[in-house]
């Protein structure tokens, strides 16, 4: 169970997005990462206390939940709709992965 949860670390992209994921993603999911990323892309400090404070303020001025932001942001980083923590998750993925990951996914919503 640990090596299942854990294969996003090592997985290349594009990652393959598990079908419940995938629900999450193209069910708005996608334009939430496209109105998120440029946000984490201009985030100065990448650790798990930043990414907390800038998508829960960014899910309050969206006026989201915040699984509604987490949850498409933990399908397009681990392509599953369970993982750890989803800021424990960026940390450990990195700034350039995780923002490749979602960048992905936006690009799909692009129909690139």
């Amino acid at each position: 169970e640990l090596l299942d949860l854990s294969a996003y670390l090592f997985a290349s992209r594009p990652l393959e997005i598990q079908p419940k994921a995938e629900k999450i993603l193209a069910k708005g999911g996608r334009e939430v990462l496209a109105d998120l990323l440029p946000v984490l892309e201009n985030l100065s400090e990448w650790t798990e206390e930043a990414l907390e404070t800038t998508v829960k303020s960014f899910a309050e001025e969206k006026e989201l939940k915040l699984g509604k932001v987490a949850q498409p942001l933990r399908a397009a980083l681990t392509g599953s709709s369970v993982s750890p923590g989803i800021f424990e998750v960026l940390v450990a993925l990195g700034r350039e992965e995780g923002l490749d990951r979602i960048r992905d996914q936006v690009k799909k919503a692009q129909g690139d």
